[in-house]
């Protein structure tokens, strides 16, 4: 399976944050030719190798944002909340799918710009005002659709040149491939350390997955996988990180120094390309949630460039991904010679 592959089959399923049933059972599948896998009480998947003393936790999210079912109209048009950081300008027109009693298609309605006012096209649309046609009336919709249902954005996935791919859903199933690919390359060569690779769920909505996750697996260091805001032309050159330029190391307050160093060090070593994230407290990751738990964890970030965050055209370039696994494999052997 080539990275392309991986993330592509990874990002096409459905698990908007609270409802991430099937994205578990997926990514378990995935780690459990090699690896001990469970799923936790909150709906994590933790899966583990090695058996040495000194415990490292890699984690990265599986919940997606969405939307959610609030109410059906009338006419049977689907009315919906925001599942997560959702925007709503790039939505009006869109193609979705609800997960009703089965996958239903349905369309963003879009009134026609002949019929906005001047004031109505500077305002714009908030989530609120969205509403979903499923192309069934009231009677229909209600034997269909409840109301809690999440709706997945749209989810239709190309090739754009060379290495770049598009698709919903990259963030944060990017990570999780980064993952799969790194603890491929070295669950078998582990005895002084063991590996806890967590998927987790709900960071979109405030990380409860990484904290309950993180106290459960009581590691040593820890490092957060998650994407970065990859450069586009209307963008703060030094807000955000280039694609095809390697896994950003982040550096901030909440980041042991120590191990943020290492993980240049080993990129240096290794010639893996990186960048540089500096951020002035929190990361707004799970990293947040894995660096206080039980008596502290020695936690590092490293993110992976990714364009359109948050749309359902998210764009990343494999090769970041294939640098973020190598940087993490070759760190992970680092500790485990050092350890010898």
């Amino acid at each position: 399976m080539t990275t392309t592959e991986l993330c592509f089959r990874l990002a096409s399923v459905n698990g908007t944050s609270g409802d991430e049933t099937a994205a578990a059972k997926e990514i378990q599948s995935l780690f459990s030719p090699f690896m001990q896998t469970s799923i936790d009480t909150l709906g994590s998947v933790c899966a583990t190798c090695g058996n040495g003393k000194t415990r490292i936790l890699l984690d990265a999210h599986i919940d997606r944002i969405g939307l959610a079912v609030r109410g059906i109209d009338e006419k049977g048009f689907l009315l919906v909340s925001a599942v997560g950081g959702v925007d709503s300008r790039v939505l009006v027109g869109s193609e979705v799918t609800v997960m009703g009693k089965q996958p239903l298609p349905g369309v963003i309605c879009s009134t026609p710009p002949h019929l906005l006012t001047k004031e109505q096209k500077k305002a714009g649309v908030e989530v609120k005002d969205l509403a979903i046609d499923i192309g069934m009336d009231h009677e229909s919709a209600t034997r269909q659709v409840q109301i809690g249902d999440r709706v997945m954005l749209p989810d239709n996935q190309h090739h754009l040149l060379g290495s770049r791919i598009v698709s919903a859903g990259f963030d944060d199933r990017c990570g999780v491939a980064a993952l799969y690919l790194a603890a491929k390359q070295v669950c078998d060569k582990l005895q002084n350390c063991t590996l806890l690779v967590q998927c987790s769920v709900q960071e979109e909505v405030g990380g409860s997955g990484a904290k309950t996750g993180a106290f459960a697996c009581d590691a040593d260091y820890a490092i957060a996988v998650d994407v970065g805001f990859g450069g586009d032309p209307y963008c703060d050159k030094t807000e955000t990180i280039a694609l095809g330029g390697g896994p950003s190391i982040g550096i901030a307050p909440v980041l042991d120094h120590a191990l943020t160093q290492e993980l240049i060090a080993v990129a240096k070593e290794n010639n893996i390309p990186y960048q540089h994230d500096v951020m002035r407290g929190r990361t707004g990751t799970n990293a947040d949630q894995i660096q206080p738990s039980r008596g502290g964890v020695k936690t590092a970030l490293l993110s992976i460039p990714l364009r359109s965050m948050h749309t359902p055209v998210e764009v990343i370039d494999t090769t970041d991904i294939e640098q973020t696994a190598a940087l993490l494999a070759a760190w992970i052997l680092k500790k485990e010679a050092d350890l010898a």
